[in-house]
């Protein structure tokens, strides 16, 4: 019974047009400006953004009036350190978008690290196919060593910034534009600037992995999630960032 499952479900995914079927938005801007409170920003069919992660109780996600880049509002995310297996969530999701192989998609965001304590493996940006459960395989932006990386979720190498690279600046807005030809074949390429200075430059990359099926967190030739804030804090200390002025397109 099982077999003719995977069998029916194989079927139907290369029978159908997929860019029908899995039809979405390649462009979304946010400013957080237009929100009384957090929840105000999850509404009906995906409008706006669809769900936050939130792993720990203790963790929250506020829309915050004291520290912004524009306007006079950004999200607040709070992540407390792990205390087991697993990393520590407070992100803001938009799922049911398009971004297709051969296509160029472009984020340019802004974030607020605060403080000064020691930060390896914190998640600020993830790239990726929804599934049922979780994400399927994507491209994720972490700080690592005080130095941006690019990290796959597939198998792919790390991408570390150019020469001998720069940190990452704590208590101040920093601007971060990610930048990505989409393929499954060594055709693609990444660009990450920091502060309008280029500091990863990767070209010849696989930037979408195979596809497998749905359920088992492959990916269709695209990606359909992006996800801001504390996507991951695998550190052991808490972390308080803020995401503003958010926009994403795809190249003409």
């Amino acid at each position: 019974m099982k077999l003719l499952i995977v069998i029916l479900a194989a079927t139907l995914l290369a029978g159908c047009n997929k860019k029908k079927f899995f039809d979405g938005p390649n462009t979304f801007s946010e400013d957080f400006e237009s929100y009384s409170v957090i929840d105000d920003i999850v509404v009906e069919d995906d409008l706006l953004w669809s769900f936050f992660q939130q792993s720990y109780d203790e963790n929250t996600i506020t829309i915050d009036t004291n520290i912004y880049h524009s306007g006079g509002q950004s999200v607040r995310s709070y992540a407390i350190a792990p205390t087991g297996d697993g990393t520590s969530k407070a992100s803001i999701n938009k799922q049911h978008m398009a971004f297709w192989s051969g296509e160029t998609v472009q984020v340019d965001f802004w974030v607020y690290l605060e403080g000064n304590d020691p930060m390896d493996w914190l998640f600020i940006f993830d790239i990726e196919e929804q599934t049922a459960v979780g994400a399927g395989p994507g491209m994720r932006l972490a700080i690592v060593e005080n130095k941006i990386l690019l990290e796959h979720k597939y198998l792919n190498p790390n991408v570390l910034q150019l020469g001998e690279g720069i940190e990452f600046p704590r208590d101040q807005w920093v601007n971060i534009r990610f930048e990505s030809k989409l393929s499954q074949k060594k055709k693609g390429w990444v660009k990450v600037w920091q502060d309008g200075t280029l500091i990863i430059d990767q070209d010849k990359w696989k930037t979408l992995p195979k596809d497998i099926l749905y359920f088992q967190q492959g990916t269709k030739e695209m990606y359909s999630q992006i996800e801001f804030g504390a996507t991951a804090n695998s550190d052991d200390n808490d972390v308080v960032i803020y995401v503003d002025d958010i926009d994403v397109s795809i190249a003409d």
